[in-house]
């Protein structure tokens, strides 16, 4: 048996101080887990930390080397297109142009235009000298209503066109004001015939001039495809941009030479020269286009020496030497000098019957430049107008080529990057 103070009782208090670190334990047992929660939300918080430090590395893998090279695949092969484009004519820097065709078209009115106002300023002055003969005055009337036609057709801006027409319509009037003054010199209170003429002679050759200006702007032209300025700009820019483009790649792809880039940039560069020297091409239609307009100088440079020679103005009489020079040279070699020189040394002086005199010399003179260029007109727009459609036809060619070149080097490239 036991007593309340023997050892056996004393068994509870012994398990009661065995139980008593059991909180501290379980504190420590608790503490680990909580230990071991922080432990685990670092490499979490570390982890934002990463992610957080890649912002930038992900944004700048977003232009790699794949990317660029599809990027500029799609700028060198656009490039080299819009030259070939630009060096077909269809567009300028003023916006669409005439095709080829319809630009030979414009030079022959411009030309034709300016031999036919030189005419009839001639008639002009052969009416108000003869007494207004029928046939002076039935030239006349073929020259008004062939002018007419022309101005038309010249093809060019609104301000010129409106300009020529203003000076042929004044020419007219004035023409025909002089020409009722020289027949009306006797009557009291007529225009003076002098200077009636004068104003109207001066206007036609402002007008001369003009159509001179557009006829060598269309040649131009028909010579570049009327595109040195456009083509030269876009062919400049896209050959540098292709050239950059190469030393690029070179350096990125560690090869030297792309062979279909190299032949693109030697097709753009090509198109580029060409535009800047449009003599470097070998066109039929050149010497055609140089013999037509020496033909129609040839013609007028002989009606403007011509009227001069009539002398109804003081102006025109101190002009006569020059002019007769000038003819002479644009009249050239042949038949056509021969005359031309009877015509000068049977009049030391202009006007008065020296010109009466040489008449029937004169009419041959006209008759054989006037078929020598109605001959060049005739055909003009055939002869030239077709091969110019066809250059600009090879341009567009050349600018397809080189687009599919420089799409081919680059993605090949690509391929071997991948």
């Amino acid at each position: 048996m036991s007593t309340p103070n023997s050892p056996a009782g004393q068994g509870p208090p012994a398990q009661q101080s065995g139980a008593a670190p059991q909180p501290a334990q379980q504190g420590a047992a608790a503490g680990r887990p909580v230990q071991q929660g922080q432990q685990n939300t670092q490499p979490a918080a570390q982890s934002k930390g990463k992610g957080v430090g890649q912002g930038p590395t992900a944004a700048r893998s977003s232009w790699n080397t794949p990317r660029l090279l599809r990027l500029a695949r799609a700028g060198a092969a656009t490039a080299v297109l819009l030259t070939g484009v630009a060096a077909t004519g269809t567009f300028s820097t003023d916006g669409l142009n005439a095709t080829p065709d319809v630009i030979a078209q414009q030079w022959v009115a411009a030309e034709r235009a300016g031999v036919e106002i030189a005419q009839a300023d001639l008639r002009t002055a052969e009416r108000i000298a003869g007494g207004d003969q029928q046939g002076a005055r039935d030239s006349f009337d073929d020259a008004v209503t062939q002018v007419g036609t022309d101005l038309t057709s010249l093809g060019t801006d609104r301000f010129e066109s409106g300009e020529i027409a203003r000076e042929w319509s004044t020419f007219v009037l004035g023409a025909e004001r002089a020409v009722a003054a020289a027949q009306n010199a006797a009557s009291p209170g007529s225009e003076s015939v002098t200077a009636v003429y004068g104003t109207a002679s001066q206007v036609s050759g402002s007008a001369v001039e003009r159509t001179d200006q557009v006829a060598e702007r269309h040649a131009q032209d028909l010579r570049t495809g009327s595109r040195s300025m456009l083509t030269g700009t876009v062919g400049t820019v896209a050959t540098l941009g292709l050239v950059g483009l190469m030393v690029w790649l070179a350096l990125r792809t560690r090869r030297i030479v792309n062979v279909p880039l190299l032949l693109a940039t030697a097709i753009t560069a090509g198109l580029t020269y060409l535009s800047f020297n449009p003599s470097a091409l070998p066109l039929t239609y050149d010497q055609r286009l140089a013999d037509t307009t020496a033909a129609a100088t040839a013609l007028q440079e002989v009606y403007q020496a011509r009227t001069t020679q009539h002398a109804l103005t003081p102006g025109q009489g101190d002009r006569w030497p020059d002019e007769a020079a000038e003819a002479g040279r644009a009249v050239g070699a042949g038949d056509a000098r021969t005359l031309w020189e009877e015509i000068v040394e049977a009049t030391p002086e202009p006007g008065g019957e020296a010109v009466s005199a040489t008449q029937a010399t004169f009419t041959q003179l006209e008759t054989v430049l006037r078929d020598r260029l109605d001959d060049q007109l005739d055909t003009a727009v055939a002869a030239v107008g077709r091969p110019a459609g066809i250059t600009s036809g090879v341009a567009l060619l050349l600018g397809l080529v080189g687009a599919g070149l420089a799409w081919t080097g680059l993605t090949r490239r690509l391929r071997d990057y991948r």
